[in-house]
């Protein structure tokens, strides 16, 4: 059993420079069809750098004592070194206690889903567990590449989870193939696709129309509820095509939000991003949150109001 706990607060933080798609890549203006996205975020600076301002920001609009998170978990496939991870430079960036355990979740856009997961694990009363999602795919894409360019953000959230009894996840499905890796990946040197990040867009879109809705349909059913129950469904920002196509199978479900277009694609971030303005629907009867991609991987959580 999973324990109730409270999501406090969720902060934001976007690449420094927006990047609107029809003005920087007019050469792929039939895109904007399919993916819907309007502006992508560039950082100037690593994920490590934007993990750090957003977990700063965070602690800066709250009055906890550091001291009292126990744990910091964060979730990235966009690492400054091969070790330590980006949890050890926040950790010292923001002068956590000693005593807190730190580490990373390799995980991309299924991350903040299983990041929450692992993060329940560690919440007590009293305490707090800060989960940080970070990534600058932007990096890692090819110039001219249109299935990367024009859909990924770099971006980092922080989301501050305490032991108050006010949700509780319900239910949980998951679903991983790693044998579908191959459709997005990026190697460590140059030996695949020159290092750059690869996606073969319709492989990924083919495995999301398979296996989301039929995961949200089971992790609904499995916490005894019907689709009219559920509040709100918060995916993983995939793109316009794939959103709309996920909104269409769910459409006994009241709402599927969708805000692609204003900031692109944010990987572990896109989630907890669209809660940064609806967090106040978690503590509205049940919603889903489901997070699907590089893995291949889905997790869907049903939350349920206490």
């Amino acid at each position: 059993m999973r324990r109730p706990f409270e999501i406090v607060k969720v902060v934001g933080c976007l690449g420094d420079r927006a990047l609107r798609v029809r003005d920087h890549y007019p050469e792929f203006e039939k895109v904007l069809a399919k993916t819907g996205i309007e502006t992508v975020y560039s950082a100037s600076v690593d994920a490590a750098e934007l993990a750090g301002r957003a977990a700063s920001n965070l602690l800066d609009q709250t009055t906890i004592n550091r001291n009292a998170i126990t744990a910091l978990l964060v979730v990235s496939q966009s690492p400054r070194y091969f070790l330590p991870g980006i949890s050890s430079l926040v950790h010292a960036e923001i002068g956590l206690s000693s005593s807190c355990i730190a580490f990373d979740i390799n995980q991309g856009c299924s991350g903040f889903v299983q990041g929450l997961i692992v993060a329940n694990s560690f919440v007590e009363h009293g305490q707090y567990v800060l989960l940080v999602c970070t990534d600058t795919y932007r990096q890692k894409t090819r110039p001219g590449d249109r299935s990367t360019q024009t859909v990924f953000s770099d971006g980092a959230t922080a989301t501050l989870i305490s032991a108050e009894p006010k949700v509780m996840i319900a239910a949980e499905e998951h679903f991983s193939d790693g044998s579908g890796r191959r459709h997005l990946y990026q190697k460590v040197d140059e030996s695949e696709n020159d290092g750059f990040l690869h996606m073969a867009g319709s492989d990924v879109y083919v495995f999301t129309k398979r296996i989301v809705e039929s995961q949200i349909r089971s992790a609904v059913a499995k916490a005894g509820l019907l689709p009219s129950d559920i509040q709100s469904v918060f995916p993983h920002q995939a793109s316009r095509l794939v959103l709309n196509e996920l909104s269409a199978k769910l459409h006994d479900f009241r709402e599927v939000v969708v805000d692609v277009e204003h900031t692109g694609n944010l990987v572990s971030s896109s989630i907890p991003y669209l809660l940064t303005r609806r967090l106040d629907d978690l503590y509205q009867g049940a919603n889903v949150l489901t997070g699907f991609g590089v893995g291949l991987s889905a997790s869907t959580v049903v939350l349920r109001a206490l």
